[in-house]
């Protein structure tokens, strides 16, 4: 999720293997990679961190080394990630995830959490059948999974409006992909959100 609009940025299904959080981690570094800044917090599962590493670390230079820095390998200029500890509930514990750049500034312990993100999985458990029943209702097979929380994304991004970013705005207006909140019928009806949901 893009912390400041809300934007739910990707959703994927599946065994929780190594190659879900690779695919997962690939798609949303494209869409940060072009920041000049970046904070990523996690839930506590380290596999992000790990394949987020794979794609944004660097090496530094000798000249450009600090001499009371002792790491060569490090965050690309401006990556900062951190990691929520499970198990910490009402003591709020996190641990930055490998070497930030000796550039890169580091955000106040007040402003590193995963809070964004812990309310979305709450609402995808109200709102999405599939994910509080044991019975998975119409998500029997994961590509019935996928559909339906594709159909919750697309939902929550575009037609309902959220009460942090102001009155009747969308995660997709706060992004200025749209102007105006999205019905379902239009988005049922219209091809456009064809590539959306790929």
């Amino acid at each position: 999720m893009e912390r400041e609009s809300r934007y739910w940025l990707t959703a994927q299904v599946g065994v929780k293997a190594t190659e879900l959080f690779e695919q997962g981690m690939k798609n949303t570094w494209q869409w940060a990679e072009g920041g000049s800044f970046i904070r990523l917090f996690s839930d506590g599962e380290p596999r992000y961190g790990q394949q987020l590493w794979r794609l944004a670390n660097i090496w530094l230079k000798n000249q450009n080394l600090p001499k009371d820095y002792g790491y060569r390998k490090v965050w690309r200029e401006g990556v900062e990630v951190a990691m929520k500890i499970k198990g910490s509930q009402g003591k709020p514990r996190r641990k930055w995830v490998r070497q930030e750049h000796p550039f890169t500034a580091i955000s106040a312990k007040k402003d590193v959490h995963a809070n964004h993100n812990e309310a979305l999985n709450s609402s995808i458990r109200r709102r999405c059948s599939a994910y509080r029943r044991r019975q998975n209702h119409y998500a029997k097979t994961r590509s019935g999974l996928q559909r339906a929380i594709t159909v919750q994304r697309l939902i929550y991004n575009w037609s309902r409006p959220h009460t942090s970013l102001g009155k009747g705005t969308t995660p997709a207006m706060a992004m200025r992909f749209a102007q105006r909140p999205i019905t379902l019928y239009e988005i049922l009806t219209s091809r456009r959100f064809q590539d959306i949901t790929t």
